[in-house]
């Protein structure tokens, strides 16, 4: 049996400036496309309200800082151009990334069962 260190991420969030989240979308997208091979998946969902389900996949937690640094100029458009409204953080991360982030111990999510391909 092999130990699954992937982190998985879902969050929720209105978008209440629509420029500056098309900013964030041009700097974040590209780099994590072209220069982020541990970020696994990177992927966004709109229902009919506007409201933007994300979901991001890493291969462990030291790959969720270094995107982070990566794409800081990104993270500065979101953090600028959304309302989080939700977020689940599902994995093995340590009690200093939780500390660090300042994430709600409601967050924090460990796997329970699952099947993978």
């Amino acid at each position: 049996m092999t130990t699954d260190h992937t982190i998985d991420l879902h969050f929720t969030y209105r978008v209440t400036n629509p420029a500056r989240f098309e900013d964030y979308l041009n700097i974040a997208l590209p780099l994590t496309q072209d220069e982020e091979p541990y970020v696994l998946e990177y992927s966004l969902a709109r229902n009919s309200d506007g409201i933007v389900l994300q979901h991001e996949r890493y291969e462990n937690e030291a790959a969720i800082a270094k995107h982070l640094e990566v794409t800081a100029e990104g993270q500065e458009a979101w953090n600028e151009a959304t309302e989080l409204l939700d977020i689940r953080f599902v994995g093995p991360l340590s009690d200093e990334f939780f500390s660090k982030w300042e994430v709600p111990e409601n967050s924090r999510w460990g796997r329970y069962r699952s099947i993978q391909r």
